[in-house]
């Protein structure tokens, strides 16, 4: 009878120690997903700040506004 016990006791440890094994690797999947979309958010968003700042730029131009000067 003991047998059996610590045989079922190793079958059930060694299942949950797999599952837990397959839980952290799904975690670390979705947080390297995440880090990607989250980069190429970054990338979206700097590319608009970037366009803002040259439409910014031609406005002060044709304005003949000098925002250094301006801002003091």
């Amino acid at each position: 009878m003991n047998v059996v016990a610590i045989t079922l006791i190793g079958v059930v440890g060694t299942g949950l120690i797999s599952a837990f094994f397959v839980v952290i690797r799904m975690i670390f999947g979705l947080i390297t997903n995440l880090s990607d979309q989250l980069g190429g958010l970054r990338t979206v968003v700097h590319d608009g700040f970037r366009e803002h700042g040259e439409r910014l730029a031609r406005i002060e131009a044709k304005l003949d506004i000098d925002p250094p000067v301006e801002a003091a």
